[in-house]
């Protein structure tokens, strides 16, 4: 079912780990009530900048879609892999501490197993922040890929095929953490931006920095690079696997510009340098090992409406990494794409709900 629940997982295991305490203190764990623990504070901020409503009930329709890209440098052309992802589709809700939406697969928007071939993807995101400090980290695994740009293989590759160039085989791992520090928390609101619980009243803007952890691990079953454009690409292309880890600080700027009282564009650029450790092996040379240095770079946008009733809007952003400045042999970019429409709801949790702890 699409991205299926995507809840707070981590709920779960506290409430798998709690236990009931005596004389009717309720829900506990290591002893503190969970009432507590999931309690949701309202973020401290400059009201005459952002407006919070994190006690309201929250309400949406959203479609979203992942897009990844793993590219093989060569001269003049690169060899472009895409994993096949479809459009979603579905209902979200969020209150307090609670959140989920539940997608599906949407069979069109260019979708279409028979032409790009099956792919069987896999992640999961998990985010921490306060105000100044934001954590992500992700895990995200694709099998399956279909050559984006055939004509490369073969000229006029429609003319004699009725599919993209598809490889089973082939598998992309990806885990990275970020941390990103914000230096005006009180005046610009990410929640906003990301079309959450906050409202932007007035244009504000905050240099950020931040740093990142990333390790790659893509694999095939035979050379990356088909035996057909060996001529067109380094001998050492021919990877049968490539791990990478990479350690990264950035430097950013983000603002949001507000106009006409609820509506607004955001956006984000973060460029960063890396220390690059890459393993690879190949049908050539075996296993090689090599440290270089790097770059990477994230950057976002938003435009939006943002009132006490109603919001929504589209964000997009986009991922680099795995570049070197010289001697690259495989770089990747993750992209993103976020529509969505809710409203705010005036709520107080009634009979069983008003039990569960936090609500």
């Amino acid at each position: 079912m699409g991205k299926g629940l995507r809840g707070r997982w981590l709920l779960l295991i506290l409430l798998i780990g709690s236990h009931f305490g005596s004389y009717g203190q309720g829900l506990s764990l290591l002893g503190i009530p969970l009432d507590t623990l999931l309690k949701t504070k309202i973020p401290r901020v400059d009201r005459a900048y952002i407006t919070t409503y994190y006690r309201q009930l929250h309400f949406y329709i959203v479609s979203d879609r992942q897009d990844y890209t793993l590219r093989v440098a060569g001269s003049p052309n690169s060899l472009i892999y895409r994993p096949n992802l479809a459009w979603t589709l579905g209902p979200g809700i969020n209150y307090k501490w609670f959140g989920t939406e539940i997608t599906v697969k949407l069979p069109f928007f260019g979708y279409n197993n028979d032409l790009r071939g099956k792919t069987k993807p896999f992640g999961i995101t998990i985010n921490l922040n306060n105000r100044r400090y934001w954590l992500s980290t992700q895990y995200q695994f694709y099998r399956g890929f279909y050559i984006s740009n055939p004509d490369i293989l073969e000229a006029n590759w429609f003319d004699h095929h009725s599919a993209y160039p598809y490889r089973d085989d082939l598998r992309s791992q990806t885990v990275s953490s970020r941390l990103l520090y914000q230096f005006n928390p009180l005046q610009l609101s990410t929640p906003a931006a990301l079309l959450q619980r906050e409202e932007q009243r007035k244009g504000a803007s905050s240099w950020n920095v931040g740093t990142s952890l990333t390790y790659q691990l893509i694999r095939a079953d035979s050379s990356i690079v088909p035996s057909a454009l060996h001529d067109d690409f380094r001998p050492e292309s021919r990877l049968l696997n490539l791990k990478s880890l990479a350690v990264g600080i950035d430097l950013g700027y983000s603002q949001t510009i507000v106009f006409r009282k609820h509506y607004f564009i955001s956006f984000t650029v973060r460029p960063g340098a890396t220390i690059l450790l890459q393993q690879t092996h190949n049908e050539l040379t075996g296993t090689e090992s090599r440290l270089q240095l790097g770059w990477e770079g994230i950057a976002s946008a938003t435009i939006g409406y943002s009132s006490s009733i109603f919001y929504g809007g589209l964000y997009g952003s986009s991922t680099l990494m795995n570049r070197t400045f010289s001697q690259g042999l495989i770089n990747t970019n993750a992209d993103y794409i976020r529509l969505v429409f809710g409203k705010r709801i005036r709520y107080q949790p009634k009979g069983i709900i008003k039990q569960v702890p936090g609500l």
